[in-house]
């Protein structure tokens, strides 16, 4: 059990016993149970501005630790519900029983965050996953900003690109560095002593940046989500390096970004080591890099190319095929001009890996702003999320 948590809406850190109670807003027999209300603290650190249950600070008159339930302060009602100390955002029951990693996301303007995110989410509940890894994915959390669930920001997502066919719009930059994040959980069963069936639930939050949040290292420093991160996607456009564009014929439309790759990359090393990660000369959390949008590329390749194998999950996460997709995504960055990125993770990352995907499968209309006409068909997007569960140890490390 954890003692130190990270709270998956507001991503401030606390104890497990200084987690605060939701009250439940029932009828008592000394007064009439609390109604919603407008909480500021929690617009202010998540963005949540509709009226929700008060959260209270338990009282703990013998000081026996983790109090286990909590008597509402207003209405006297009971309630065993908790709510993170800082924002006042109920917590889901299991919270802080197992790991539960921050995983941020960041990428230039352009990346294609929100249809990766999208996706990604979206395959994390199909049954491949849910067999390979004996596992049950779905959102959790209150949602934010205008949804009254994480369940409807995945559907309406889903249904626009997977159904409409339609990609989004630019994403919007954070709110004084903070907006909400996608938070779903992942219960899965592991076998313990004396064979028994051993539950372990994680919640996973997962932050869409807008491009523009990186664009500058003022920016990105007011990105509190970034100081809390334990790893960390980074989602890196291909369009951006020179010799694979000249490669390929993209439509003007296609380049949605000035900001070259590199610059995106050094604008986070900086944020990251001020922001607490730096450990000797290393930044210390680990780092899935994942080149995108390579569909483009699918043709110069060819289907015989080991970066278009396709991952068998009936074992869990591919290790070596990790390490293959590693050494041959670093070989084409040598290939394609991008040496020095390399060399600046190499030199500034204790712990990182390439990853070769595409959320939709097939290039789309960047004129229309279209899903190609085969519909989406993700190619390899579960893969760097993996990788970092498998680092946090929420993936076992002794398969393959």
């Amino acid at each position: 059990m954890t003692s130190r948590l990270t709270c998956p809406f507001c991503y401030y850190t606390f104890k497990r016993n200084e987690m605060w109670f939701q009250c439940l807003g029932r009828n008592t027999a000394r007064s009439e149970g609390c109604r919603p209300v407008h909480d500021p603290v929690r617009q202010r650190l998540t963005g949540f501005a509709d009226p929700s249950l008060p959260a209270f600070q338990p009282v703990d008159e013998f000081h026996l630790g983790t109090p286990k339930m909590g008597i509402c302060p207003t209405c006297y009602g009971e309630s065993r519900v908790r709510a993170c100390p800082h924002c006042h955002t109920r917590l889901p029951y299991e919270f802080g029983t197992s790991a539960s990693p921050l995983v941020a996301m960041v990428g230039a303007k352009g990346t294609g965050k929100t249809v990766y995110l999208t996706v990604l989410a979206h395959v994390l509940q199909s049954r491949e996953i849910r067999r390979a890894f004996n596992v049950d994915v779905h959102p959790t959390g209150d949602g934010l900003d205008g949804f009254t669930s994480a369940s409807q920001w995945m559907q309406q997502n889903v249904r626009q690109v997977f159904n409409q066919h339609q990609l989004f719009e630019t994403t919007a930059q954070a709110r004084n560095g903070r907006k909400e994040p996608l938070v779903l959980e992942w219960r899965s069963e592991r076998e313990g002593r004396f064979h028994r069936r051993r539950l372990r639930t994680s919640y996973l939050s997962f932050y869409d940046t807008a491009g523009e949040d990186l664009a500058t290292q003022r920016s990105a420093h007011e990105l509190h989500y970034l100081r809390a991160a334990h790893a960390l996607i980074l989602l890196l456009d291909p369009f951006m390096l020179p010799r694979a564009k000249e490669r390929l014929r993209l439509p003007d439309s296609a380049i949605t970004s000035a900001q070259s790759t590199r610059e995106v990359l050094g604008v986070m090393t900086e944020a990251l080591r001020t922001s607490g990660h730096l450990r000797g000369p290393f930044i210390d959390i680990p780092v899935a890099v994942a080149f995108v949008k390579m569909d483009a590329f699918y043709d110069e390749l060819g289907e015989t190319h080991p970066l278009r194998r396709k991952p068998d999950l009936s074992a869990g996460y591919d290790e070596q095929l990790g390490l293959t997709t590693h050494h041959q995504v670093e070989a084409l960055l040598n290939e394609w001009g991008g040496a020095d990125i390399n060399e600046h993770l190499r030199k500034n990352y204790r712990d990182f890996r390439y990853f070769f995907v595409s959320a939709l499968g097939a290039p789309p209309d960047y004129d229309n702003a279209m899903v190609n006409a085969g519909g989406v068909q993700p190619d390899r997007v579960a893969e760097p999320l993996l990788w970092l569960l498998r680092e946090k140890d929420v993936l076992p490390k002794s398969r393959r």
